[in-house]
C-alpha cells in the first residue's frame, strides 16, 4: 500500500477510533492491522444457550451490532447470519466457510471466514479466522461451486447473492479443514501460517502494540487529533488495502463486516448522534448504502451516486 493508501486508511478509521472504548479500539486496529498485512484474522465468540453468537470484545450478542437488516445486500447476509447461529447451536463439532465477494462502494475486496466449533473449559465457542483474498467475483464463484462437493449441506450457487446468504458446512471427514481449503486456493503463505500457529503470534503482537498507540495518543481528545496519532495508526498498517472500508454514518454496517470483525467495527465518523426527527441513518431500499441526515435536516436522494434508484431515499 502507497504511503498516501495508508494515510487514507488511517484517517478514514481515526475518527471513529476516538469514539469507541479501550478495548474495541485496540482490537479493531489489531484485526486492520492483520487484515494489511493480509495474515489471517484470529478470534473467539462465545455461543449462548440459544445458539446466538456472542461477542467477548463488544459484551454484546453479534446480531444486535448488525444495523442494515433490510437492504437486498443486508437480508441476504443477515440470513447467514441466522444460518450460522442454527448450524452453532445443533452440532458439537464441525467447520463452516462464508464468503464475501467484492461489492463496489461496498467490500473493496473478497474475504472469507473460517469457522470453527471448540470448547474452552466447557464452553462452546466459536473460533473464527477472517482471511482476505484479493479474489474477483469470478474467483469467489469457482471457489464456492469447488467447496460445494466438500460441504454437508451442498447449496447450489447460481450468483454472488446466493453465496453472500449462504454459508458452506464442511464435511472434513474428520481431517484438518486447511487441507480442503489448500487444494482449491493457492495461498501458501497463509496456509504456512495458520499451520504454525504463526497468525495468532501476530494477532498478540498487534492487539500488544495497538495498546500502547490507545494509551499513548487516544486517552486525550486533542491527543488523538495530532498528526503524532496519526502516524502512530499508519505505522501499524500493511502494504494491503482493507476490505471493508467505514460507511459514513454506519455504526457497524453489513452482517459480514460486523461477523468479520469481532462485533467492533465502527464508522468512519463514530457514533452518530439522533436529533429530535429520530435516528440520522439509515440504509437506502434500493442499494444498501447507509446514508446519513443532516443534523435537524432531510436527505432528498441515496447519497450513493451508482443507486439504481436514488429516490428510494426521501427522509
Amino acid at each position: 500500500m502507497p504511503v498516501q493508501e495508508k494515510e487514507r486508511t488511517a484517517v478514514e478509521n481515526i475518527p471513529g477510533l476516538r469514539n469507541t472504548s479501550a478495548t474495541q479500539f485496540v482490537e479493531f486496529l489489531a484485526s486492520l492491522s492483520q487484515e494489511t498485512h493480509r495474515i489471517p484474522d484470529p478470534y473467539s465468540y462465545s455461543v449462548t444457550s440459544d445458539g446466538e453468537l456472542f461477542s467477548p470484545v463488544g459484551q454484546c450478542l453479534v446480531k444486535d451490532t448488525i444495523d442494515d437488516k433490510i437492504s437486498p445486500l443486508g437480508q441476504l447476509e443477515y440470513q447467514a447470519v441466522l444460518a450460522i447461529e442454527q448450524w452453532a447451536a445443533n452440532n458439537k463439532e464441525g467447520v463452516s466457510v462464508w464468503i464475501s465477494p467484492p461489492k463496489q462502494g461496498v467490500y473493496s475486496a473478497s474475504k472469507i471466514i473460517v469457522q470453527e466449533i471448540e470448547y474452552e473449559e466447557g464452553i462452546k465457542k466459536i473460533f473464527n479466522r477472517a482471511i482476505v483474498l484479493d479474489f474477483d467475483e469470478k474467483q469467489c464463484m469457482k471457489l464456492a461451486w469447488n467447496l460445494t462437493s466438500f460441504s454437508s449441506n451442498k447449496p447450489i450457487f447460481r450468483n454472488s447473492d446466493e453465496i453472500r446468504a449462504t454459508p458452506l458446512i464442511l464435511n472434513t471427514q474428520k481431517k484438518p479443514w486447511i487441507d480442503i481449503l489448500e487444494k482449491l486456493i493457492d495461498a501458501s503463505t497463509i496456509w504456512t501460517m495458520i499451520r504454525s500457529g504463526e497468525d495468532k503470534q501476530f494477532k498478540k503482537e498487534a492487539l500488544r502494540q495497538a495498546a500502547i498507540v490507545q494509551k499513548q495518543f487516544f486517552t486525550d481528545q486533542r491527543l488523538s487529533h495530532s498528526d503524532q496519532a496519526k502516524v502512530a495508526v499508519i505505522q501499524m498498517l500493511g502494504s494491503g488495502s482493507a476490505s471493508c472500508p467505514p460507511r459514513s454514518g454506519s455504526r457497524v454496517g453489513t452482517a459480514f463486516q460486523s461477523v468479520a470483525g469481532s462485533a467492533v467495527t465502527i464508522s468512519s465518523r463514530g457514533f452518530v448522534e439522533s436529533d429530535s426527527k429520530g435516528e440520522r441513518t439509515f440504509p437506502c431500499p434500493a442499494c444498501g448504502h447507509i446514508n446519513e441526515r443532516p443534523y435537524e435536516g432531510y436527505v432528498e436522494s441515496c447519497q450513493n451516486s451508482n443507486c439504481p434508484n436514488p429516490k428510494a431515499v426521501r427522509c
